[in-house]
């Protein structure tokens, strides 16, 4: 059931989307499978690090770039297949007591509709493309791709016990609706990059420019008041309503890094990716809502937020002509991600006190949502053999942290501290092409959160308590191909 009735009024529900992030916070670049990293060579460096175009690719590491023009198509597909739990306790409803005319309250019969747990499995295709060429000139490169490096969708289960119920509707869409039903949340990157290397100092300089899209989907079960009340006061009413958000922005980011090789086949690199908008975004769109304590309709609005910058760092050692050894690792700003603040577009200020209030008490804050993450480390290595010149195998382990705070975890955005194991292979099926594969299985960390451990803000900002019980697991199939000419 993804409609529920609220008197005379239909709602509808889509949400903001969880991902199948197997990075901090909702970063889920897979695309390169274990060789998408800031010392990598092949087209992915576009993202990783702009500094590897000019280092060039072939079938095998030691080859020598092509003289002349030289072009490369590059196709990526990251296929991730993701299940998630979500257990909620009863001591987190808002109100878990008889009625009594007066105060808000969940009758007793009703507990199981806001408690108990829910569960997705979803599966979700993210894209890489590519074209690299060197325009003929001696070592420099340089290429567009489009790429999906933020976000993903999500699809919770319905809870079929509550299946046609008509004095509590909403609850068929499971315990996780005040946050997230089903829906989308990403930012497609449309990049440029060039990259040069100075034989002399056998060091690689590499620069982007990214016209990124976001967009924001969101319904999400919603009352004015923030909590999860199912009715009104008189008992029978329903007061459960619905709010879907619609939002897209445009902005420009850039991105940086060098690429040194201070021994033959050593090769170290950092790079820089700025965040989207150089700091807070602002997503147009509108707000429509269904609510029994407020009048329903449509606004304009903006979403503001702020993206993470993110710092890479790595270094690729060839240490014979059938080993290579990998170390990198990445540093996310999270900590930038503090609020997605829904406001009037009319006037588009969000100016919060810091228990969530609004300050100006204008109602130009429609919704704010807290989200007041932390900065996040990861950290991967791998080894690759190869078999023959045009057979590579390899394996991966790798640690990712923890961007999202107890105080502000719910289930439209988890994250736990998770591991990553990754095995694959790359074969030339030419010398100017190549296929590759990875397997990555992502393991998390359960999660369990106190009610007492979650931060109570005030409207517009107040939310229902989102303790409880998380567990997820995440599978990434990665398959690229590159076509040299």
């Amino acid at each position: 059931m993804r409609r529920i009735i609220l008197g005379t009024a239909a709602g509808l529900a889509t949400t903001l989307a969880a991902q199948p992030a197997s990075a901090s916070g909702f970063l889920a670049a897979r695309f390169g499978g274990e060789h998408g990293h800031p010392t990598t060579s092949n087209p992915t460096a576009m993202y990783y690090n702009p500094a590897g175009l000019a280092l060039g690719s072939t079938y095998n590491k030691y080859d020598r770039k092509k003289e002349g023009w030289n072009f490369s198509l590059y196709l990526d597909g990251s296929f991730a297949y993701r299940t998630a739990t979500y257990e909620r306790p009863e001591e987190a409803i808002s109100n878990l007591r008889e009625p009594n005319g007066s105060d808000g309250f969940t009758p007793l019969d009703a507990v199981g509709a806001n408690s108990g747990e829910a569960t997705l499995g979803d599966f979700i295709a993210s894209p890489f493309a590519a074209v690299t060429t060197n325009f003929g000139l001696e070592n420099f490169g340089a290429g567009v791709a489009v790429y999906v490096p933020f976000g993903g969708v999500a699809s919770w289960d319905e809870n079929e016990d509550w299946e046609g119920n008509a004095r509590y509707p909403g609850a068929a869409d499971g315990v996780q609706r005040w946050w997230t039903m089903d829906g989308r949340i990403q930012s497609l990157y449309v990049t440029g990059a060039a990259a040069y290397q100075i034989p002399a100092l056998r060091l690689s300089v590499g620069v982007g420019v990214n016209a990124v899209q976001s967009t924001v989907h969101t319904i999400r079960a919603r009352n004015l008041d923030g909590s999860d009340d199912l009715v009104l006061e008189d008992g029978t009413t329903i007061k459960e309503g619905r709010s879907y958000l619609d939002t897209s922005g445009w902005d420009l980011s850039l991105s940086g890094g060098v690429i040194w090789e201070p021994v033959d086949r050593l090769w170290v690199g950092v790079s820089y990716q700025s965040q989207p908008g150089f700091g807070e975004m602002v997503l147009d769109g509108t707000l429509d809502t269904v609510l029994a304590d407020g009048q329903p309709g449509v606004t304009d609005v903006e979403l503001q937020q702020e993206l993470p910058d993110v710092w890479r760092f790595g270094a690729r050692w060839q240490f014979d002509r059938q080993w290579e050894a990998r170390l990198f690792g990445e540093y996310a700003r999270w900590s930038v991600f503090d609020r997605q603040c829904i406001v009037n577009a009319a006037n588009a200020e969000c100016d919060l006190a810091e228990n969530g209030a609004e300050i100006t008490g204008d109602g130009s804050v429609i919704q704010n949502i807290p989200r007041n993450w932390d900065d996040a480390f990861g950290l991967r290595g791998g080894v690759s053999y190869w078999f023959t010149q045009r057979a590579e195998g390899y394996i991966g382990l790798g640690y990712d942290g923890n961007a999202v705070p107890d105080e502000t975890l719910d289930p439209a955005l988890i994250d736990m501290t998770k591991y990553t194991l990754a095995i694959g292979g790359e074969f030339a099926l030419a010398s100017n092409w190549v296929l590759s594969g990875t397997f990555t299985q992502v393991i998390y960390n359960e999660r369990n959160v106190e009610v007492e451990d979650v931060t109570t803000f005030e409207a517009p900002s107040a939310q229902p308590n989102a303790a409880g019980r998380y567990n997820q697991s995440v599978s990434v199939l990665n398959v690229y191909t590159q076509y040299t000419f």
